[in-house]
C-alpha cells in the first residue's frame, strides 16, 4: 500500500516536471519565432541597410581642379595623376610599428612622421590619414605587395597641382594648399577629403568655386577585414573649369629676367666668387636658399641679389593685363603638398618678402609720374593754360619752408609741356597750391588713382589718394597748404600701386575711355568701358608732355626712345624713400650706389606705345633702384621692344 503511494507521488513529481519542460520548450520556440519574425520581417530593412554598410564603405571622389592658361592656350596651373597611401587609423592596432614597417618601403622623414601623428590626432580614428602623396613607381609596387598585412592602408588615385611656370607666375596664379582647421570648420565634410587642394591666393583662390567642380560619390565594396573589393561608382566627379588668362608667358617671363636684371652683370652661381659671397653675405644667401639662382655684379663691382619691384603692361583698348611680375617671387608648388617648416621659414623670413604681390598690394610714393594728374587738374579748373609760364629758379619758399627741385640750379621759365619735359619740381608746387588738394583728388581718381581696381587677385590695396575729408578723418587734424605743395609731386600722403599707375597711362593714352583692367583673355573683343570725361585738349596736352619726356632736347628720358616702332610717350619718377644725412654728407655718400639698399631712392617709370596709335601702357618700379630715368626707363624700353619685335615676327 506505502509502495504504491510512493509509486503515485514519483509519477506526479515527473509529470509536473515533463508539463515545465515542455511548458519551456513551447515558450522558447515561441520565441525564437517572435525574434525571427522581428528579425527577418519586421526589421528587414533596416538590418539590410546594417549589412550594406559593413559591406559598403562610401567615398567622396576628387573631381580634377580646372586648369589655367595663358593668352596663347600655354599651360599656367595644371594637374598631374598621383597615387596617395592613406591609412585608416581605427583599423591600426599599434601606430608605431605600423609607421615602422611602412617606413621599410617607402621613405619618410621624421617631419612626415610628425606629421601623421599630429593629423591622427587631430581627428577622429575613423578619418582617413595620408601618409605619404606623389608615390613613386618603386613605392607603389612595394607597398601594393605587402598591402594585404598592413591593416588599414588604402590606396588612392589624386591630383597634384602644378606650376610649370614656377615662381615666374606665381603672384597671378597663385597656390594651392590642404584644407586645414579652418576650412573643416566652415565645412565638415572637407574632414573626409585628405587630398582636397584649396585656392589660398592669385586666381586659384577668386575662381576657387569654378575651379574646384563637383566632387563625385563611390562605393566601395569590402571583404571582412575592411579590404576594398570593387568599387561601385554611383556620381561621378566634374572636372573643374578651365580658364585663360590674359598674361604672355614670352612676354611675363622676358619681363621678368629684364626687371630683376636692372643695369647690372649676371654672375654664374657656380663662380667661386659667389660661393665666397654666399657664406658672408646673409642677404645673397637668403635669395638663393629659396631657389633664387641669379646674382649680379652692380657698377660698383659688388655681388648682390637681383633687383626687386614691378611690371605692368595693359592693353590699352581692352584692359587685358598681358604682364604682371612681382620680384621677388616664389615657387607655388611648394604649397601644392605639405609645405615644409624650413621653406616656410624661408619664404616669411626672406629681407625682400617674396610673398608680396607688389603689383597690386605694394604701396609707392609715384612721385613725378604724378605730375600729369596735377597739371590736368590745373588745367580743367583754369588755374593755368598751355601757355602758362613759371620760373624756377631752383627753390620755391612758402610760409616757413623752402622747397626744392631737383635741379638744384633751376630750369628757368617752363610752360606746362616743358615743366613735364624736364620734370620740373618747382612748376607743380605753384600749380598744386593754385588747384587745391580736392580738386586733384578728383582727376586722380577718374584716372584710376586711389581705387581698387577689382582685376581679380585677393589683397589689392587702394592707396592713398589725398583730400581734406581723407586728413581730418585719418589723422584728426586740418589739411595743411603745405601738404598740398608736397602732393603736387607726387610725393607726402600720396600712395598708389603699380598697376594704377598702369591704369592712368592707359587712360590717358586711350583718351575716350576709363580703361578697366581685367586678368581673364577677352578673345579680342574690346569691353564697353565708360566715357573718361576729361576734355581731349587737357589729355592732348598730357600726351605731348609725356612725349617731349622721350624725344625733347631736355627730356629725362630721351635715351630711351624706340622710333622704329612708332615711339614711345613717358614719365620718368624717383621717390626719394630717406634723406641723406649729414654724417653720409661728411663721408661722401651721396650716390644711391653707395648707400644700403633700404635707403636708396626708387626708380619709377610710366609711358604708352606706339605714339600716334597707342596699344600698349606699361608702369615700371625698381625699389631702390635710383633714378628712374637710368633704371626704370631702360627696361620699360626694352620690354616695349620685345612686344613689337615678336608681333613682327609673327606677322612673318
Amino acid at each position: 500500500m506505502k509502495k504504491r503511494k510512493e509509486q503515485r507521488e514519483l509519477s506526479s513529481v515527473i509529470t509536473r516536471r515533463l508539463f515545465l519542460i515542455g511548458a519551456g520548450q513551447i515558450l522558447l520556440g515561441a520565441g525564437l519565432v517572435g525574434r525571427l519574425y522581428q528579425l527577418q520581417i519586421a526589421q528587414a530593412e533596416n538590418y539590410q541597410l546594417l549589412s550594406d554598410r559593413n559591406q559598403f564603405d562610401k567615398r567622396r571622389v576628387l573631381a580634377p581642379r580646372g586648369r589655367l592658361f595663358d593668352s596663347q592656350g600655354r599651360l599656367l596651373a595644371g594637374n598631374s595623376e598621383v597615387f596617395e597611401l592613406n591609412m585608416l587609423p581605427a583599423r591600426v592596432a599599434n601606430l608605431d610599428t605600423w609607421l615602422e614597417n611602412v617606413q621599410k618601403l617607402i621613405d619618410l622623414s621624421p617631419d612626415d612622421i610628425k606629421r601623421i601623428k599630429d593629423d591622427i590626432a587631430d581627428q577622429p580614428d575613423f578619418l582617413e590619414v595620408t601618409v605619404k602623396s606623389g608615390l613613386t613607381q618603386r613605392e607603389l609596387a612595394r607597398v601594393a605587395i605587402l598591402s594585404p598585412v598592413l591593416e588599414g592602408a588604402l590606396f588612392h588615385k589624386s591630383f597634384r597641382r602644378i606650376y610649370p611656370q614656377g615662381w615666374m607666375t606665381a603672384h597671378v596664379t597663385g597656390y594651392v594648399s590642404p584644407a586645414n582647421q579652418k576650412d573643416v570648420s566652415r565645412d565638415p565634410q572637407l574632414r573626409y577629403l585628405p587630398g582636397l587642394r584649396i585656392g589660398r591666393s592669385g586666381i586659384e583662390h577668386t575662381l576657387e568655386p569654378a575651379l574646384a567642380g563637383q566632387l563625385g560619390v563611390e562605393r566601395i565594396e569590402v571583404n571582412a577585414q575592411g579590404k576594398p573589393v570593387r568599387v561601385l561608382e554611383d556620381k561621378p566627379a566634374e572636372a573643374g573649369v578651365d580658364v585663360n588668362l590674359s598674361i604672355d608667358i614670352e612676354l611675363q617671363a622676358f619681363a621678368t629676367e629684364r626687371l630683376r636684371r636692372g643695369k647690372s652683370d649676371i654672375v654664374p652661381l657656380h663662380n667661386q666668387e659667389v660661393q665666397m659671397a654666399l657664406l658672408k653675405n646673409d642677404e645673397l644667401r637668403a635669395h638663393v636658399t629659396t631657389g633664387d639662382t641669379l646674382v649680379l655684379r652692380d657698377e660698383r663691382g659688388r655681388l648682390v641679389p637681383p633687383e626687386s619691384g614691378a611690371v605692368t603692361v595693359i592693353d590699352i583698348q581692352t584692359g587685358e593685363i598681358k604682364a604682371m611680375v612681382s620680384a621677388p617671387s616664389y615657387d607655388p608648388n611648394l604649397f601644392s603638398g605639405r609645405l615644409s617648416l624650413r621653406d616656410w621659414k624661408r619664404l616669411n623670413e626672406h629681407p625682400r618678402t617674396p610673398l608680396l604681390n607688389r603689383a597690386i598690394s605694394g604701396l609707392y610714393a609715384p612721385g613725378s609720374t604724378f605730375k600729369m594728374v596735377v597739371a590736368a587738374a590745373a588745367l580743367e579748373a583754369g588755374v593755368i593754360s598751355s601757355s602758362s609760364k613759371i620760373k624756377c629758379e631752383g627753390s620755391f619758399d612758402f610760409g616757413q619752408r623752402s622747397f626744392h627741385c631737383w635741379n638744384e640750379k633751376g630750369h628757368g621759365f617752363v610752360d606746362m609741356i616743358s615743366s613735364l619735359e624736364r620734370s620740373c619740381d618747382i612748376y607743380y608746387y605753384q600749380i598744386a597750391l593754385k588747384t587745391g588738394i580736392n580738386r586733384i583728388n578728383n582727376m586722380a581718381r577718374r584716372l584710376g588713382l586711389g581705387e581698387v581696381t577689382d582685376i581679380g587677385l585677393p589683397s589689392e590695396r587702394a592707396g592713398i589718394i589725398p583730400d581734406r575729408d581723407w586728413k581730418q578723418q585719418n589723422r584728426g587734424v586740418p589739411w595743411t597748404p603745405g601738404e598740398t605743395v608736397v602732393a603736387g609731386i607726387g610725393q607726402g600722403f600720396v600712395l598708389t600701386t603699380p598697376i594704377q599707375l598702369a591704369v592712368m597711362t592707359a587712360r590717358i593714352a586711350n583718351g575716350k575711355k576709363a580703361v578697366i583692367p581685367t586678368m581673364q583673355s577677352q578673345n579680342g573683343t574690346i569691353p564697353e568701358f565708360a566715357d573718361l570725361e576729361i576734355g581731349d585738349d587737357i589729355l592732348g596736352m598730357m600726351k605731348q608732355g609725356m612725349r617731349e619726356v622721350m624725344n625733347g632736347s631736355f627730356g629725362t628720358a630721351r635715351k630711351y626712345d624706340l622710333a622704329k616702332f612708332g615711339g614711345i610717350a613717358g614719365k620718368t619718377g624717383t621717390v626719394q624713400v630717406k634723406r641723406i644725412s649729414k654724417e653720409q654728407r661728411e663721408q661722401g655718400i651721396t650716390d644711391n650706389i653707395d648707400r644700403p639698399w633700404k635707403e636708396r631712392d626708387h626708380a619709377l617709370f610710366v609711358a604708352y606705345a606706339p605714339v600716334k596709335n597707342p596699344r600698349y601702357a606699361i608702369s615700371v618700379i625698381v625699389e631702390h633702384g635710383g633714378s628712374g630715368s637710368s633704371m626704370a626707363a631702360p627696361i620699360a624700353q626694352d620690354i616695349f621692344e620685345y612686344i613689337f619685335t615678336s608681333e613682327q615676327r609673327q606677322k612673318i
